[in-house]
């Protein structure tokens, strides 16, 4: 038998062309039972990889293959193989690797040698591939200085614990080399060992290693000899094909046994981690101290604790005395009252305010279903009331530290990150990593390099593609004419190959977007740490899954745009009306709100939005926080894969008849009609119907939530069979129920209420406090489903008018102001918070600004953000002659505005906006070093003609992103074939009428469904499209194109309207055109 010890993954960046699991399914297919994780100078797949290797009952070794700078000048790098055999050792091995970073470019880790000698116990050195420094020597004929550095590395690490690493991949060199090294070895006494530097799991895969090589080095694969490996033999070898290799050396390969067996370090069970102490009272423990914080937030909440009450908190408490989580939730509660405290001091809040009154962020997730997280703070959705189930979140044999997220407004978050920071030290606090995977655009772009493939054709058929799927490629190309005849060409069938083995590869390490770690010991004993991007930031080697399966205290801090959006809207609500408004208490079954939301009136409404959403939200017809919760739940990727959306749509609104593939599945299913609609269900199905203890079932999810996973998944399966004919189960039902599993993404049931309840409460000040709501909106953009334009144009379905910016009036964001929304300075290209706030504190200290002339210079504006201005409209108030204005514009403008075919009544007094722009140029004559001359410029002032509104519009839209009034779409219909209908007229259209409209395309979307859905923009509202595969192939260039006419069959069903795409044609163009969001 044999024991790989040194093994790269795909997490070897741009080196390693296998996946974690693809090593080692192959790996225990080929009967083995240990094997070894070296990726190069880094730990980021460790953890995955000790679980994957848990889950197959394999033994997995912590290891590194790391770079070492040791030439005299500090420039020569070589390699080491570092293996943690106990716990000593992997603390020592994430040090070196942190300590790696600081001695180089982030970008290029090499470690100092002056970090090695010191206390190194727990750790076995292998002296490396063949750029090793040992091996380099022997090879170079320098036979004393690698004596001299082996004895060294005897010195540091002890002579138990180094050993020569010897391969032979039957590259030229391999033989004399092992022979040195083996003469070497026993001229000192130290063992050898085998191993086959492995970098994929068959050899198959050396093709894509070769091109990962090739674009790591930005070169073509014909450019790249000298770095690329000479052959396909670093592949996982079988433990026979090894023997054979070493047959002259037996000793080699018995050692690899003799060292994973000396391994006895545990990366799944064996952490030094420890939750940071929480203070607790004097004669009070953690445990006794979150029951006593429980029970007076319960008086508050329920005026006592009643007896459901009192047994989900007796369950609750029970397990987080179990797990030993009293700590874990204490530390959250604490970071909750920190952002409460800065609420308070922004003024968002008063001290007097109970916490649950205004809390200052919200939970998500299945954490969601914890009735204790819901009484210290940490969740705005009671789980009694809704019947949450805990088992997601909270089990008997829980595998990982529950993880709990926590959305917070972006002003809160990004001081309380500071703060976290500030309170744990920047030793003990850490960011959580991610991992930058390989997408499609990325792929072929990056691929194409390598394989010589034409720039310009990788460029183009980067942005063509549609599709996020690499396996798809093929079909993509073959509805390109340009790439058709491509598909079996040389280096264009390399191509569409290695794509689907490189989507959703790991890339680099990168920062999570709100993830933070914290430790009551340095972190760097536990996992390696590096420099951020950003300066006193650090980023650890995990992602999220492998910190919570590391049991660390993870927190999530992230911006959630709507809770933004919700807090200013609720205090413009105050300012208005001076009373704030408790969301919590609002009535959750306000038939008004839902009646709206049945209309598909959800545009700007949190989770909502989207046009599946708008679809799907008529049809399920939601009237209570569980309806809601099921309509959020249902539309998600891995429900609409197995056309699940639709079919529980279906069931619950007509009834069809339906049955259970076995009734083993009725516990996880009954609720929501025999369809998968939630994580949590993927778990208890697979408890139910094969056995799976809950750590197990969650283990299933994740590894379907992988790409290109399919050896695992087929070692579940077999799992999963075998269980479930443990419970009478049949083979054919068993495998009806596992195909429902799959990886796209889903809610936990929990989160879905927690989500729904947002939505209604954007829903609910949308309905009741519209103004406000539009207001909130604009200023927290960009976010949600739409532009600012379709924005605009829904509040103005609403009664809501937006005006332009105005330099006398606005402030740097949006405001209300007569009873419509004023947009904010920081709307003009340009401008930025600082110049917005530069002009308005010149206008504040001196008073409204008098003229064109006046603004220019006391605001001391560039002349390039003084011309947006004005072409935004912010001067219509002025005249640009420089003389007072007023808010009313002179009759030649209005006249000069009005465009009587379209129905518009511009009022832009365009003709003043071009002087005014004349006028701009002839004050900032001078330029670079020349200095102007105070003569008037009045003399040169000149008689300009008349902008169309087509200009002015366009122009508008190029500074502010929008059209403040009007719509392009009331411009050209008198333009368009007679017979063009409007959103308006489709509405008295009957299901089957074959009818042509026209619209800006606002959104394209491309789900895992078959069809392409288009929704078109007028200037009466919107045109939802159903494209089908037959007519996206045929049109799907034409598709790209701004504004559309399009043909084709209106289909009505439970209150929602779509056309059937027949015929797609493009309307002529202009400048200046909103662009839609695209395949989403």
């Amino acid at each position: 038998m044999y024991a790989e010890l040194h093994c790269h993954s795909n997490y070897s960046f741009q080196e390693g062309a296998s996946s974690v699991e693809d090593l080692l399914v192959r790996a225990h297919d080929l009967g083995y039972r240990a094997l070894a994780l070296t990726d190069h100078d880094n730990l980021c797949g460790a953890m995955h990889f000790a679980q994957v290797a848990k889950t197959l009952e394999m033994q997995s070794i912590t290891g590194v293959e790391m770079t070492i700078k040791d030439g005299q000048d500090g420039k020569e790098n070589s390699h080491l193989t570092f293996l943690a055999e106990t716990k000593g050792g992997y603390s020592q091995l994430s040090n070196l690797i942190s300590y790696s970073y600081v001695a180089a470019d982030r970008r290029n880790p090499a470690l100092d040698l002056k970090y090695l000698p010191g206390d190194l116990d727990g750790l076995i050195l292998l002296t490396g591939c063949r750029t090793g420094r040992v091996p380099s020597l022997l090879t170079g004929g320098r036979f004393a200085e690698a004596e001299t550095q082996l004895r060294q590395y005897l010195d540091w690490f002890g002579t138990d614990n180094v050993f020569v690493e010897l391969q032979q991949n039957l590259v030229q060199g391999d033989t004399s080399r092992n022979r040195r090294l083996i003469d070497l070895a026993r001229k000192l006494g130290v063992p050898t060992v085998a191993t086959n530097n492995v970098h994929y799991h068959v050899s198959e895969r050396h093709r894509l290693q070769d091109a990962l090589v090739s674009i790591k080095n930005n070169l073509s694969l014909e450019q790249t000899h000298k770095e690329r490996r000479a052959n396909n033999q670093f592949y996982l070898k079988s433990p026979e094909e090894m023997a054979t290799l070493f047959s002259r050396c037996p000793e080699a390969i018995k050692n690899t046994l003799r060292i994973a067996e000396r391994c006895s370090f545990d990366l799944t069970k064996d952490l030094a981690y420890r939750f940071p102490d929480y203070p607790v009272p004097e004669d009070a423990t953690p445990q006794s101290h979150l029951e006593d914080l429980c029970r007076q937030a319960a008086e508050r909440r329920y005026g006592g604790v009643n007896q459901k009450a009192e047994d989900r908190l007796q369950e609750e408490l029970w397990l987080i005395g179990k797990h030993n989580l009293a700590g874990f939730f204490l530390i959250y509660y604490e970071i909750i009252q920190m952002a409460r405290q800065i609420m308070i001091e922004m003024g968002l809040s008063d001290a007097e305010i109970p916490l649950e009154e205004r809390p200052p962020g919200r939970g998500r997730g299945s954490s969601v279903a914890m009735l204790v997280g819901y009484l210290i703070g940490l969740s705005h959705i009671d789980p009694l009331e809704y019947n949450l189930s805990l088992d997601r979140f909270l089990s008997d044999d829980l595998g990982s530290v529950p993880d709990i997220d926590l959305d917070f407004p972006r002003t809160i978050r990004e001081e309380l990150i500071v703060r976290v920071h500030r309170k744990w030290g920047w030793d003990r606090a850490a960011l959580t990593g991610m991992i930058s995977t390989y997408q499609m655009k990325g792929v072929i772009r990056d691929l194409g390099k390598a394989l010589g493939l034409p720039a310009q054709d990788m460029d183009k058929l980067a942005k063509r593609v549609d599709s996020h799927d690499a396996k798809e490629m093929e079909l993509e190309m073959l509805q390109l004419p340009e790439f058709r005849d491509k598909v079996d060409a040389p280096g264009w069938r390399d191509l569409i190959e290695m794509a689907a083995q490189l989507d959703g590869f790991p890339k680099y390490l990168a920062q999570h977007p709100g993830g933070m770690i914290i430790s009551s010991s340095p972190l760097i004993d536990t996992v390696p740490v590096q420099q951020a991007a950003i300066a006193d930031r650090y980023i650890c080697h995990w992602d999220k899954d492998s910190i919570d399966q590391a049991g660390f205290v993870k927190i999530d801090f992230l911006a959630l745009g709507a809770l933004s959006q919700m807090q200013e809207c609720l205090l413009l609500i105050e300012e208005r009306e001076g009373n704030f408004i408790d969301l919590s208490r609002i009535d959750f079954d306000d038939r008004a709100v839902y009646e709206t939301m049945h209309r598909a009136d959800t545009i700007g409404i949190f989770q909502v939005e989207s046009a599946a959403q708008m679809q799907a939200v008529p049809r399920i017809k939601p009237w209570n926080l569980t309806d809601m919760a099921y309509e959020v739940g249902a539309v998600r990727p891995g429900v609409g894969v197995n056309d699940g959306v639709t079919q529980f749509i279906q069931r619950r609104s007509e009834g069809i008849p339906w049955d259970y593939d076995h009734p083993l599945e009725q516990r996880a299913l009954e609720r929501t009609l025999g369809i998968i609609l939630f994580q949590d269900q993927v778990n208890q199905v697979a408890m139910d119907v094969a056995g799976f203890t809950s750590l197990e079932a969650d283990q299933l999810r994740r590894a379907f939530g992988k790409r290109n996973n399919d050896l695992l998944i087929q070692h579940y399966w077999e799992k999963f069979r075998e269980g479930a004919a443990g419970l009478g189960v049949s083979e054919d039902a068993a495998q009806r129920i596992f195909q429902k599993f799959n990886g796209h993404y889903m809610f936990p049931e929990s989160h879905a209420f927690a989500f729904g309840a947002t939505a209604y409460h954007m829903a609910w000040l949308k309905y009741y406090h519209p103004l406000e709501f539009y207001v909130a909106i604009f200023n927290q953009q960009p976010m949600g489903f739409y532009n600012t334009e379709t924005l605009k144009e829904d509040s103005k379905r609403h009664g809501i008018t937006v005006l332009n910016p105005d330099i006398n009036h606005s402030r740097e964001k949006c405001i209300i102001r007569n009873e419509s929304v004023l947009l904010g300075l920081r709307y003009v290209r340009g401008m930025g918070d600082a110049a917005a706030t530069q002009a308005v504190a010149a206008r504040d200290q001196g008073g409204p600004f008098k003229s064109l002339a006046d603004a220019m210079e006391r605001t001391g504006l560039q002349r390039e953000i003084i011309e947006n201005l004005v072409t935004a409209g912010a001067f219509d108030a002025l005249n640009a002659a420089g003389t007072t204005g007023s808010m009313e514009k002179t009759e030649t403008a209005k006249t000069a505005g009005a465009v009587g075919t379209a129905g518009i009544a511009r009022n832009k007094g365009a003709v003043s906006r071009r002087q005014a722009l004349w006028e701009v140029g002839l004050r900032y004559r001078p330029i670079n070093t020349q200095q102007p001359l105070p003569l008037p410029v009045e003399q040169d002032m000149t008689e300009l003609p008349e902008q169309s509104e087509w200009e002015t519009m366009g122009e508008e839209y190029r500074i502010l992103g929008l059209y403040p009034e009007g719509h392009l779409m009331a411009l050209a219909r008198p333009h368009l074939r007679p017979g063009t209908l409007s959103s308006r007229d489709i509405e008295a259209k009957a299901d089957g009428d074959i009818v042509t409209v026209a619209g800006l395309v606002i959104r394209r979307q491309r789900p895992l469904a078959k069809a392409v859905f288009l929704t078109l923009e007028d200037e009466f509202g919107h045109i939802p499209l159903v494209v089908w595969p037959g007519e996206f192939a045929k049109y799907r260039q034409i598709i790209r194109e701004p504004l559309l006419v399009i043909r084709g069959e209106v289909s009505r069903r439970e209150g929602t309207m779509n056309i059937v795409t027949h015929h797609v044609e493009p309307m002529p163009t202009m400048k200046n055109l909103p662009k839609a969001k695209n395949w989403q």
